[in-house]
């Protein structure tokens, strides 16, 4: 049974290098590989994808278009993954990032975490501590770290 390894992405084009990164250290047969997207709560319109309501559209066209712009990354990495001969599955779940990412792992019994890791400032990390540096407290399982 092929290992579980869970691909954290966000919607930005520094993604691609994560799926670099898993495909450099990842072997298709050996390894299935789970494509996450946490978004924030407030941006979140549904749980899974389903088309929107004129209402929903109107109402919150800033959440809608963060969410289209996930399910579309999710998406597009899931296919780059599967045309490199991997098993792949991808989810957008909402919520807050580390919580999303610690609880995919575990649910998914991951044996590995590639994620990015954005280089702040002193300052910045105090002010919005490092993700990466959460999960990697939080689980019990290596964390390939790719800058970001």
């Amino acid at each position: 049974m092929p290992s579980s390894v869970l691909i954290a992405i966000d919607a930005s084009p520094s993604s691609n290098a994560l799926l670099t990164l898993a495909r450099r250290y990842c072997r298709p047969g050996e390894h299935e590989l789970h494509v996450l997207l946490a978004i924030d709560s407030t941006f979140a319109v549904h749980d899974k994808p389903a088309p929107y309501t004129a209402e929903e559209l109107e109402e919150y066209p800033a959440a809608c278009e963060e969410q289209r712009l996930g399910e579309r990354a999710v998406a597009e990495a899931v296919e780059q993954l599967r045309q490199a001969g991997f098993s792949s599955q991808g989810c957008m779940l909402a919520g807050q990032p580390v919580d999303a990412i610690v609880a995919k792992a575990q649910q998914l019994g991951c044996e590995l975490i590639i994620m990015g890791h954005r280089h702040l400032s002193r300052l910045g990390r105090l002010l919005d501590p490092s993700i990466s540096a959460k999960v990697i407290d939080q689980v019990g399982m290596p964390v390939l770290v790719c800058a970001a």
